[in-house]
């Protein structure tokens, strides 16, 4: 039987696992769909009360909803890495598995921080940076008519999003691994009850 250290550890990882890949997959068809698509639908425009010089699209003011729950997204990212890291420390300090499976749960955690980190901090606090403060007119489609802090945020957005997948993918082997992963206690009871 699966000792209770064993089910600790893998409840925190699937708990922080799950709970991330639910984050990305609500934004990803939940809300900047949806954002964008209202914006578009209700042909929103105006003024940016903190930047009276920069016009308002559609797609800036679907950017800015979508940003700011991407705000909010990081805080739920970092809570559900806390709890990955918790099912992690407790599968070590128990010895819960084998030496192979807690290395390998140790590069997923690594390589998705790591990621974390770059798109969440670094990518993100500047594309949150240049929308705050640099009025960009997102209405603009053509590369050639870009300001230089329109092209360096669509390169920043880029970015993020092929980070953002790579911890995905990460994400969801960790959790594929966590689900299907066997501790030795259960091959024990296999064999014995075989």
């Amino acid at each position: 039987m699966e000792s209770t250290s064993a089910r600790l550890s893998r409840f925190f990882i699937l708990l922080g696992a799950g709970l991330w890949l639910g984050g990305f997959i609500m934004l990803g068809f939940g809300v900047a769909p949806v954002n964008f698509g209202i914006a578009e639908q209700w042909e929103l425009t105006g003024t940016n009360p903190s930047m009276p010089d920069q016009e308002i699209h559609y797609r800036t003011i679907g950017g800015e909803l979508t940003g700011n729950s991407i705000l909010r997204l990081n805080l739920m990212e970092s809570l559900s890495l806390l709890l990955i890291v918790i099912g992690l420390l407790i599968a070590w300090n128990t010895q819960t598995g084998t030496t192979r499976n807690r290395i390998l749960r140790t590069v997923f955690v690594t390589v998705i921080a790591v990621s974390f980190y770059y798109y969440a901090i670094h990518v993100g606090g500047r594309l949150t940076e240049l929308r705050s403060t640099v009025p960009i007119d997102f209405s603009v489609t053509d590369s050639a008519l870009k300001s230089v802090f329109h092209l360096e945020f669509d390169r920043l957005h880029n970015t993020y999003t092929r980070v953002a997948s790579v911890a995905m993918f990460f994400i969801f082997m960790l959790f594929t691994f966590t689900v299907f992963d066997r501790f030795p206690g259960d091959k024990q009871k296999e064999e014995i009850s075989g």
